[in-house]
C-alpha cells in the first residue's frame, strides 16, 4: 500500500497482541492473519495508525476464526470422500480432494479479507457483531466434537479385544493426573518395554536372528524416496479436518512411497491408503521420525515380514502425541515468542530487517527439524530394527500398539473439550451438572462420545454418516446450550 514504515510498526505492534494466539491441535484462536492484513490495511487507508488498527484487527481476527472453523468442518466432506476412493485404490482422487480442501481453506482466508476491504472498516465491524451467539456456540460444539470420530477410528485400527483395557488406561491418567499426553506417553512406552521385557524372557524364538526376513530392505528404501516424503511432507496441514485432522495430507505425502512397494500389490496398496486416511495429529516440524519408522514398517509388509496393521496404526499413535508436545513446547512455546518479540521490536521501530529475520530463522529450524528428524531415524531404523530378531520384532510392534493406545486414551482425556454448561438451583444454590459429572469421572463426556461414535465405527456405520450426525448434534446441542 506504498507506506512500508506504518506497515512495519502496525505489524510489529499486533505481533504483540497476538503472539499467544497459537492453532494447536484442532484449537481455533483469533485469526490473526486476516486481522493483522486488516488492521494494517485500513489503518494506512485512513491514515490513523496503530489505535485504527487495533480497533480493526481484533473484530476481523474473531470474524476471520469463523471462516476458519467452517474451513475445518467441511474439510471433513473431502476427507471422507477421499476414504471412498482409498477402496478403489484412486489416489488422484485423494490429491485433488485435498486440494480441494486447500481451496475451501484458501477460501476461509480471502473472501472475507476481500469483502472486509471492499465493504469498509465499520462494516467489518457489524458484521463480527451480527453474528448470533447460538450459531457461533452451535458451530463451535460441532467443531469440539468432531475429533471424536478420528479417535474412533484410529481405536478401531488399534485394538483388537484384548488390548482394548490400554486405551481405558490412558484416559484414566489423563482425566486424574496433570500429566498430559507426553507424559503418559513416556509412561506408556515403559510399560511397554516392561511387559516385552517379561514376555521375551518367557519367549526362546525371540533371540532367534531371522536376517532373510529383512534382506534386500536397504534397497527398498532410496534417498531419493526420502527427498519426496521430505518434500512432500510440507503439505501436512493440508485440507486440516476436526475430525481427522493431518490425516489427508499425511497420506499424500506417503502416496508415491506406497505407490512403489505395493505396485504388485494393489490390494495392499488400497489397504494402505485406508489406514492412512484414519486420524493423525503433530507438530508440523517434527514429524520426521514418524514419517521413516512408518515408511520403514510399509516397506517391510511390502516385503512379506509378519507386520500387521495394528503394528503401524500403534507405532503413528504412540509418537505423535509426543513429538507433537515437544514440538509445541520448543517451537510454538518458545522459539517462535522469542523470535516474535525481538522482530516485533524491531519492527515497531521501522526497521524493514524485522520480518526478514523472522521468516528466515524460524523456517532455517523448520526445515532443518524436518529433514534431520527424517533421515536420521531412517537410519537409525535400518541399523537397530533391521538387527532385531523377527519374535523381537513382532514384540516391539506389539509394545507399540500398547503404548498407541494408551496415547489415544490421553488424547481423549486431555484435547476432546466437550463440557455442558448447564445447572440448576437447589434453594438457594446453584449446582453445575459439569461438576456433578467431574464428581463421577472428570471427562467423563469426551469419554462416552468417543465410546459411542466407536460403537457405531464398528457396527460398520459409514464414517460421512456418522460425521454429519456429529455436526448436527453439535449445532443443535451447542445452541441450546446443553455443550459448550
Amino acid at each position: 500500500m506504498g507506506d512500508l514504515h506504518t506497515g512495519l510498526v502496525v505489524g510489529g505492534t499486533l505481533e504483540f497482541v497476538f503472539m499467544g494466539a497459537v492453532d494447536i491441535g484442532g484449537s481455533v484462536p483469533p485469526n490473526y492473519a486476516i486481522g493483522a492484513v486488516l488492521g494494517t490495511a485500513f489503518a494506512i487507508a485512513t491514515g490513523q495508525g496503530v489505535e485504527t488498527a487495533l480497533l480493526i484487527a481484533v473484530p476481523a481476527a474473531l470474524l476471520g476464526s469463523f471462516f476458519e472453523v467452517l474451513a475445518k468442518t467441511f474439510s471433513s466432506f473431502f476427507v471422507n470422500a477421499a476414504e471412498r476412493a482409498a477402496d478403489r485404490g484412486d489416489d488422484r482422487s485423494i490429491a485433488m480432494f485435498m486440494h480441494l480442501g486447500n481451496l475451501l481453506h484458501f477460501l476461509a482466508y480471502a473472501l472475507p479479507t476481500f469483502i472486509a476491504l471492499a465493504l469498509g472498516a465499520s462494516a467489518v465491524q457489524r458484521l463480527a457483531a451480527s453474528i448470533p451467539p447460538w450459531l457461533n456456540s452451535g458451530i463451535s460444539v460441532a467443531g469440539k466434537m468432531l475429533p471424536a470420530l478420528g479417535f474412533a477410528l484410529l481405536l478401531n485400527s488399534l485394538a483388537p479385544g484384548t488390548m482394548l483395557p490400554f486405551f481405558f488406561v490412558g484416559f484414566l491418567l489423563a482425566a486424574y493426573t496433570s500429566w498430559g499426553v507426553l507424559g503418559i506417553a513416556v509412561l506408556a512406552i515403559l510399560i511397554a518395554l516392561i511387559i516385552q521385557h517379561y514376555r521375551q524372557a518367557n519367549d526362546e524364538d525371540a533371540a532367534e536372528l531371522d536376517p532373510e526376513a529383512t534382506a534386500g530392505l536397504g534397497d527398498t528404501i532410496t534417498r531419493g524416496d526420502l527427498r519426496t516424503l521430505f518434500f512432500r511432507s510440507f503439505a501436512l496441514q493440508s485440507a486440516f479436518s476436526f475430525d481427522r485432522m493431518q490425516a489427508l495430507g499425511w497420506t499424500w505425502s506417503l502416496i508415491p512411497f506406497l505407490k512403489k512397494i505395493y505396485r504388485d500389490q494393489p490390494e495392499e496398496y488400497k489397504n494402505a491408503l485406508k489406514r492412512h486416511l484414519t486420524f493423525f495429529n503433530t507438530h508440523m516440524w517434527v514429524h520426521g521420525p514418524i514419517l521413516a519408522l512408518t515408511a520403514d514398517l510399509e516397506a517391510r509388509r511390502a516385503h512379506g515380514e509378519d507386520i500387521d496393521e495394528q503394528a503401524i496404526q500403534g507405532l503413528k499413535g504412540s509418537l505423535m502425541g509426543p513429538l507433537a508436545g515437544l514440538g509445541d513446547s520448543m517451537f510454538h512455546g518458545t522459539l517462535r515468542p522469542i523470535m516474535g518479540g525481538i522482530c516485533a521490536g524491531l519492527a515497531v521501530t521501522g526497521n524493514p530487517l524485522a520480518p526478514i529475520i523472522f521468516f528466515v530463522t524460524v523456517n532455517a529450524v523448520h526445515v532443518f527439524c524436518a529433514w534431520y528428524g527424517l533421515y536420521k531415524t531412517y537410519e537409525w531404523g535400518q541399523t537397530v530394527i533391521a538387527r532385531l530378531a523377527s519374535g523381537g520384532l513382532r514384540q516391539f510392534l506389539e509394545g507399540a500398539s500398547i503404548a498407541g493406545l494408551m496415547a489415544v486414551g490421553a488424547l481423549t482425556g486431555t484435547w476432546l473439550n466437550v463440557t455442558t454448561p448447564l445447572a440448576y438451583k437447589v434453594q438457594e444454590a446453584t449446582v453445575s451438572v459439569q461438576g456433578m459429572l467431574d464428581s463421577i469421572m472428570p471427562r467423563i463426556l469426551p469419554l462416552t462420545l468417543v465410546m459411542i461414535v466407536f460403537w457405531f465405527v464398528r457396527k460398520q456405520k459409514k464414517t460421512t454418516n456418522i460425521m454429519l450426525g456429529l455436526i448436527a448434534a453439535g449445532l443443535v446441542l451447542g445452541s441450546l446450550g446443553v455443550l459448550g
